[in-house]
């Protein structure tokens, strides 16, 4: 049967290379656009949580709602050790604190964040949007956004004071110079950012060892969530701990939207290829019933003839289906490693700058190139999805021979 299921696919070629055609074109871009999909989720992710915020934060559970600066985490050198000990990740402490920044007679406020500038320049982006000088190394320098330092007439080199309160209401006075002037690309966090050692920070404002947050960078995206449980277990119960998710939640929510409406797209594309296919068998019913006729004359029962017209259903489909998902690896499997470059698409004109300007509104850092991800998942949802349905919708169109007349099928002209 399958021999012969086979020979009747090619009797009429044009219409079985349109069909194999159609079912292959939409494997490949139902497969491919998963991919890049998938790619798109993990540059998203990747340019979000590099830029500062980080794979995933410790932080005081009431600080999350109200960032008062009592609020903090406790021993964090020794957490932080364990941390970075235990599950291979990069554990980075900050401090954060308000504060009037004044330079001679300006002054402004401004948030001061205390960082381990050694550590994090060597992980994150933010320090690649240095608009002039260096990333500050030893105690006493800062980086400050550009708006603050244009409001307060700063410039690399200059001095400026911080007076702020510290714990337990203390007065906290930090003085220090500046490095660098920073440019995040968000003119509301450029007027008030200042990055200082955390060393300085935390003298000044009587923090002992101490932080507000500690940032984590995981190797592994699949680590974030299945750590949880553990990382909860080691830190004590009035911290917690928090994935990129939840700290970016519009972040999460735009990608599930656009997954969904993806899938949605996927699902219609899916359909319409089922329907032209089962069309083109309907067509093949009324053209063969003289064929089904004259073998069900010389002894074959109508549920051979159904199972021979299966047979035949599957072989067509799965000749797409093999074309699709070669051609899908072909275009895709090159580029897994390094992913696609974008310099060849963004170029250097209002395409690149407008790129730069969307991505310094997530607060993301830009790519050089666009990760693609081919995961069984992707090469498989579709395949089965066409398999599936197409069986299940000839199975149904072919039920009408069941009640085909040998003898009246026999004298269709």
């Amino acid at each position: 049967m399958l021999k012969f299921s086979w020979r009747n696919l090619w009797r009429n070629k044009t219409r079985t290379i349109l069909t194999v055609c159609g079912v292959s074109f939409a494997v490949f871009l139902v497969s491919a656009a998963t991919g890049l999909q998938g790619g798109s989720y993990q540059a998203i992710y990747e340019a979000a949580t590099k830029f500062f915020s980080g794979s995933a934060q410790i932080s005081h559970r009431d600080f999350i709602e109200d960032p008062d600066f009592e609020y903090t985490v406790k021993n964090t050198s020794i957490l932080i050790a364990e941390l970075e000990d235990d599950f291979g990740l990069t554990a980075l402490p900050r401090v954060q604190a308000f504060g009037v920044v004044a330079k001679e007679e300006r002054s402004f406020a401004g948030a001061v964040i205390g960082v381990d500038f050694e550590k994090e320049s060597q992980h994150l982006d933010i320090f690649t949007r240095l608009e002039e000088g260096r990333v500050p190394v030893g105690a006493g320098s800062a980086l400050i956004g550009v708006g603050l330092a244009r409001n307060l007439g700063a410039n690399v080199g200059d001095d400026i004071f911080i007076l702020g309160s510290g714990k337990r209401g203390a007065v906290a006075v930090l003085s220090l110079r500046v490095a660098g002037l920073l440019k995040t690309g968000l003119s509301e966090l450029d007027r008030t950012l200042i990055l200082a050692p955390i060393e300085d920070v935390q003298e000044a404002y009587y923090l002992e060892d101490e932080s507000h947050e500690v940032v984590m960078l995981f190797d592994d995206f699949a680590a974030i969530e299945s750590s949880r449980d553990l990382i909860s277990q080691k830190i004590d119960r009035d911290l917690q701990y928090r994935t990129w998710s939840e700290i970016m939640p519009e972040l999460e929510q735009s990608m599930e939207l656009d997954r969904i409406s993806a899938y949605f797209f996927y699902f219609i594309l899916l359909v319409l290829v089922t329907f032209a296919v089962i069309n083109t068998f309907v067509m093949v019913v009324y053209e063969r019933k003289r064929e089904f006729g004259m073998v069900m004359a010389i002894g074959m029962r109508p549920s051979q003839v159904i199972l021979q017209m299966q047979v035949e259903v599957f072989l067509m489909t799965l000749i797409g289906i093999l074309i699709g998902s070669v051609l899908t690896v072909a275009s895709l499997a090159p580029f897994i490693e390094e992913g696609i470059p974008l310099s060849a698409f963004m170029g250097e004109g209002e395409t690149a700058e407008a790129y730069k300007e969307a991505m310094d509104q997530m607060q993301a850092g830009t790519l050089d190139s666009f990760p693609v991800s081919l995961t069984w998942f992707g090469m498989l949802a579709a395949p089965v999805f066409i398999v599936v349905t197409i069986q299940i919708a000839a199975l149904l169109s072919m039920l009408r021979i069941r009640r085909l007349n040998p003898i009246e099928a026999l004298r269709v002209d």
